[in-house]
C-alpha cells in the first residue's frame, strides 16, 4: 500500500502524536476535568515540544566535508530545500552554479547565497534556467560546457506543484515537463561531464503517491477529461525515481551514482499555488509537524556527501527508504526513459 512508507517518516510520527495527545487533552476537559489552566498550559507546550522534536529527523553532521575543487549544479535554489543545500556546500568549498529562471534573478540569488555562505566572488553563479523551456534548458547546459571542465554533484531540485491544468514552452503537461522532462533533458546534456567526473546525481522526488496507477500503464497525456494537479505532480516525481533508477542501470559502470530522496514534508514556495485552505492549515502546522527548509535539506546533504551510498535507490531521514511499489517497477522505468527520450526529440526535431 501506498501510505505504508509514509508511517514511518518523522512528520507522520509527530501528526499521529498532535492527535492522539490532543484526543487525550480533549477527553481530560470533558470527562476528567482533572487538570488546571496551568497544567493544560504546561501540556500544551510539552506537545508542541515534542511534535517539534519528532518532525524534524535525523541531521547530518556535513561539517566535516571537504568540496574545495568540486563542482556543484543546483536548479530551483531560489529558496527552500535548494538555497540551503546551495549554501551549505558553497560553505563546503565547492563552487556552487545554480539553475534560476531569469538572468537578473539568477545573478542576485547567486550573489545573495554567496553572502550567506561568506564565500569569495566566484563560488557561487547563478544562470538562466527555465526548465519548461528546452531551448533556455540547452543554453544554460552550454554555458556550462563554455566555462567548467567537470561537474561533480547535479542536483534536481526544483519542482512546482498547481491545482489547474498548464502547459510547459514544447507543450508538455506543466507537472512532467518541468519536474520530470525538464531534468531528464538537463541531465542527459550534461553526462559528458557527469561521467568525466564519476558525479553523484541527486533527484529531489518524494514519497510518491496519493493516487492509484494502472501498472501495466502510465498515461504521459494527461488528459484534461480527468486532470488532478496532485495525480499529475504525482507522476511526475514518481517519474524521477524512475529516472535515477534507469541512471544506474545505463551508467552505473561508467562511475555514476544517482540517488533518488524524500525530502520530507516541507513548508516551502512548492505550496503556494495550493488551495488557499491547504496553505493556511499548512501554516498553522508549520511550527508543530512539517521540517523547517535547513531539516528538509538534511536528506539531500546527505545524498551529496556521505559514502558508501547504494547508487540508484531511494533515500528518506538520511536512510535508504521504500518509495511506492511502483517505484521498483523496471518496465515502466524502462518504458519512462524511452517515453521521454522520445518526447523530447520529437519537439527538438
Amino acid at each position: 500500500m501506498y501510505w505504508k512508507p509514509l508511517l514511518s517518516q518523522p512528520e507522520t510520527k509527530s501528526a499521529l502524536f498532535l492527535l492522539s495527545a490532543s484526543v487525550f487533552l480533549l477527553i481530560s476537559v470533558c470527562f476528567m476535568q482533572s487538570f488546571t489552566l496551568t497544567g493544560y498550559i504546561v501540556a500544551s507546550l510539552v506537545i508542541g515540544f515534542t511534535c517539534r522534536k519528532l518532525a524534524s529527523g535525523r541531521s547530518f553532521i556535513h561539517l566535516d566535508y571537504g568540496l574545495t575543487g568540486k563542482v556543484v549544479i543546483i536548479t530551483g535554489a531560489s529558496s527552500g530545500i535548494g538555497r540551503v543545500v546551495a549554501v551549505e556546500l558553497a560553505k563546503l568549498g565547492a563552487k556552487v552554479i545554480l539553475g534560476i529562471r531569469g538572468e537578473r534573478r539568477a545573478k542576485i540569488i547567486a550573489e545573495d547565497i554567496q553572502h550567506a555562505a561568506k564565500v569569495s566572488p566566484g563560488k557561487v553563479i547563478g544562470y538562466n534556467l527555465d526548465l519548461s523551456d528546452l531551448t533556455t534548458i540547452k543554453s544554460f547546459v552550454d554555458q556550462i560546457l563554455e566555462h567548467e571542465q567537470s561537474v561533480d554533484i547535479l542536483v534536481n531540485n526544483a519542482g512546482i506543484l498547481r491545482k489547474a491544468h498548464s502547459l510547459t514552452v514544447d507543450g508538455f503537461e506543466s507537472h512532467f515537463g518541468i519536474n520530470h522532462l525538464g531534468h531528464f533533458y538537463l541531465t542527459q546534456l550534461l553526462l559528458p561531464l557527469l561521467i568525466q567526473s564519476k558525479a553523484r546525481i541527486i533527484a529531489v522526488s518524494c514519497m510518491t503517491s496519493w493516487s492509484s496507477f494502472d501498472e501495466d500503464r502510465i498515461n504521459y497525456q494527461f488528459p484534461l477529461s480527468n486532470y488532478h494537479g496532485m495525480t499529475a505532480y504525482s507522476k511526475s516525481k514518481l517519474a524521477q525515481i524512475w529516472h535515477v533508477s534507469e541512471l544506474q542501470r545505463h551508467y552505473g559502470d561508467q562511475g555514476i551514482t544517482a540517488f533518488s530522496l524524500h525530502p520530507g514534508v516541507v513548508n516551502t514556495h512548492i505550496w503556494r499555488e495550493s488551495p488557499k485552505y491547504v496553505q493556511a492549515l499548512l501554516r498553522v502546522l508549520h511550527y508543530l509537524v512539517t521540517k523547517t527548509p535547513f531539516q528538509g535539506a538534511q536528506t539531500v546533504l546527505y545524498c551529496c556527501l556521505a559514502d558508501n551510498l547504494k547508487s540508484g535507490v531511494f533515500y528518506a531521514d538520511c536512510h535508504e527508504a521504500q518509495p511506492v511499489s511502483l517505484g521498483y517497477n523496471e518496465k515502466l522505468a524502462r518504458e519512462c526513459w524511452d517515453i521521454s527520450e522520445k518526447m523530447i526529440k520529437e519537439k527538438l526535431h
